[in-house]
């Protein structure tokens, strides 16, 4: 929902046609954009990157095995 909220603001009003063509080449990070918790991007079309989790379970909890960095790394 942050990324939706992020990209309405980014165009200034909603309307699905702006909307849909404001998420092709665009990247938000986690920094600048409140409620984000990750830096994302969507390429030109509109498909998302991120860096993404590979995880286990030790003792009963998920633990972060490996961090994959975005397929475009930028």
């Amino acid at each position: 929902m942050y990324t939706v909220k992020a990209v309405t603001e980014k165009i200034g009003k909603f309307d699905s046609k702006a909307f849909a063509a404001a998420m092709k080449n665009v990247s938000l990070s986690a920094k600048t954009t409140p409620g984000l918790l990750l830096d994302i991007s969507y390429d030109a079309n509109g498909d998302l990157d991120r860096e993404s989790y590979l995880t286990k379970v030790v003792n009963g909890k998920q633990v972060v095995s490996e961090i994959l960095p975005p397929v475009n790394k930028k």
